[in-house]
């Protein structure tokens, strides 16, 4: 559930509120301001309704519109039922394009945490990798923040936000840069040491980068992230976990590809590469067709065939990226 505050300007500006509130069906209450000047309109709606209602009231000039989360709901009257009773595939959960942006948004840390939690979770990662350790990976993944920025720019790409997609990519790219450099950094540090290269079993670490797993299997598990990304952002749902799942698809690659340098195993390094490669893209394959799907687009229904091309073009370069890092894997593979 969702309550929205309209503030209109004039008399006649929340009449109009008013009179789309009720074709709605929507329960609302009306508070004039002292000044005899202004309106706030106060409407509890159930997620699905916001979307249509926001694009209604878009056509009223002179009204601010903020849509707020309650903490709780006391009263037995409400009823989160469509008005005519039917509930479409995924549109009864299914949130707004503006709720949708700003959770995207709220997604995306500043550069310097961002930065510095990517180069935190690389060291428990390259940690991880050479005490063979799955525990110590799970909390790689917890503490890397790689969801936002995927989520970011696949949001981006259905809305055709060109400022949110720039960042989410470029939040991607300086994220795998940083965990791969403090990953290296932290593994030349440890192989250093005489005691821990003396306890490493190198052979069982560098099996934890998955590149000597089928190709196919790992493409499935990063669209199968991809996807739940895409339905987690779309919906009321939780996103926190699946932001494990997607960091569980790229982190111990990153820190094999750190000790893999270290101990000079080429074969392992390009090996991990490819599969971060191919999961980074696999997940925003999956986000943007899952996106899409659920039905969100431009708000501007012009623009939604230069959307729809746009994203036809990057699925097609990204699917095409995703054949070759899956081929050159499977050679990597074949030669180890």
């Amino acid at each position: 559930m969702r309550l929205l505050t309209v503030l209109a300007s004039s008399q006649s500006n929340a009449d109009e509120v008013t009179a789309i509130l009720e074709r709605h069906n929507l329960e609302y209450s009306l508070t004039d301001h002292t000044n005899g000047e202004k309106r706030t309109i106060t409407v509890p709606a159930p997620e699905h309704a916001i979307e249509p209602l926001e694009d209604d009231l878009a056509s009223v000039g002179n009204v601010t519109i903020i849509v707020e989360e309650p903490m709780a709901i006391i009263g037995s009257d409400w009823d989160e039922s469509p008005a005519d009773g039917r509930r479409e595939w995924l549109s009864f959960e299914r949130i707004s394009r503006s709720e949708l942006r700003s959770k995207a948004q709220s997604q995306l840390p500043s550069l310097v945490i961002f930065a510095a939690m990517t180069a935190i979770s690389g060291i428990v990662a390259t940690t991880g990798v050479l005490l063979d350790s799955l525990a110590v990976l799970v909390g790689a993944m917890v503490i890397a923040p790689l969801l936002g920025p995927a989520m970011a720019s696949s949001v981006a790409t259905v809305l055709d936000e060109r400022q949110l997609f720039v960042r989410g990519v470029k939040l991607q790219l300086v994220g795998i840069g940083v965990a791969m450099s403090s990953a290296l950094a932290f593994a030349l540090f440890a192989r250093t040491s005489r005691v821990i290269t003396t306890a490493v079993d190198l052979e069982a670490s560098l099996g934890l980068g998955s590149h000597g797993l089928p190709p196919s299997l790992l493409v499935t598990v990063a669209v199968c992230s991809g996807i739940a990304g895409g339905l987690g952002m779309a919906t009321t749902g939780i996103t926190d976990l699946i932001g494990v799942m997607i960091a569980a698809a790229i982190m111990p690659p990153i820190g094999v590809i750190g000790v893999g340098i270290a101990w000079n195993a080429p074969e392992a390094v390009i090996g991990s590469f490819v599969v971060v490669a191919v999961n980074v893209i696999a997940i925003n394959v999956g986000a943007i067709a899952t996106l899409w799907t659920v039905g969100f687009h431009p708000t501007d229904r012009s623009r939604i065939r230069t959307t729809r091309g746009a994203i036809l073009r990057r699925v097609v370069l990204l699917t095409g990226l995703l054949l070759v890092a899956t081929r050159l894997l499977e050679i990597v593979s074949d030669g180890l």
